[in-house]
């Protein structure tokens, strides 16, 4: 993945305003999609729980640049942004390949599986104390 300033100076990113309003509506957000994940059973609805919480650390993510004054055009971007926060690149890493997985899915029509559902729903978990720890200090 390429770095966040890489995203800057192609204009994939935008410095902007701080929002601190879209930064608050998109962390309520990201906590609602997440409760309403473990309301629907995997089995049935991977892609659903799969995209949701993806759209959830997405939410994340654009908070973040919100609270900091960036407009992102692109996932990766948005994305690349965490490491400004100590997200180390195995996270980095992981969570775009969730990123791909999610807009083959979108996009292309391949399938999720209930072990992709699982696995982003642990990735999640795995790091929502440091996602905690980072909205906490906006």
């Amino acid at each position: 993945m390429k770095p966040f300033d890489y995203y800057l100076k192609n204009g994939e990113v935008k410095k902007a305003s701080v929002d601190s309003a879209l930064s608050e509506s998109l962390i309520k957000d990201m906590k609602d999609r997440i409760s309403k994940v473990d309301l629907l059973d995997i089995n049935i609805f991977p892609k659903i729980i799969y995209e949701n919480v993806y759209d959830a650390l997405r939410a994340f993510c654009d908070a973040v640049l919100a609270a900091k004054g960036f407009k992102s055009y692109s996932h990766s971007a948005s994305i690349a942004y965490l490491d400004k926060f100590g997200f180390d690149v195995v996270f980095v890493g992981e969570f775009d390949q969730f990123r791909y997985k999610r807009n083959s899915s979108k996009y292309y029509g391949h399938n999720v599986s209930v072990g992709d559902a699982k696995a982003i729903k642990e990735f999640f978990k795995e790091n929502e104390e440091k996602i905690n720890e980072v909205i906490g200090g906006l």
